[in-house]
């Protein structure tokens, strides 16, 4: 299954699927582009490494979720968990 990026604007309307961490990376990475961030200012703001950042958005398995769940607020976004409905 393809990534889906946010589109620019509002970012409301469509939640996003996330599947893997490649997918979680790509997506905060391209929130983080379109707020005109650079890696240095979200680890600055979230209290994180740099190196943590990078290894976030190119989507490492072993990155630790409590940061990770900063560095989503920080850009913006928030984290929803439901049961998974079978089509």
């Amino acid at each position: 299954m393809k990534t889906k990026i946010f589109p620019l604007g509002n970012i409301d309307h469509e939640p996003v699927r996330i599947h893997s961490t490649e997918e979680l990376g790509a997506v905060l990475k391209d929130r983080r582009k379109k707020q005109k961030m650079t890696q240095s200012d979200l680890s600055a703001l979230a209290g994180t490494g740099v190196r943590y950042i990078v290894d976030l958005e190119n989507g490492k398995p072993t990155a630790r979720i409590g940061p990770a769940l900063k560095l989503i607020e920080w850009l913006g976004l928030e984290v929803t968990l439901r049961e998974k409905r079978i089509d």
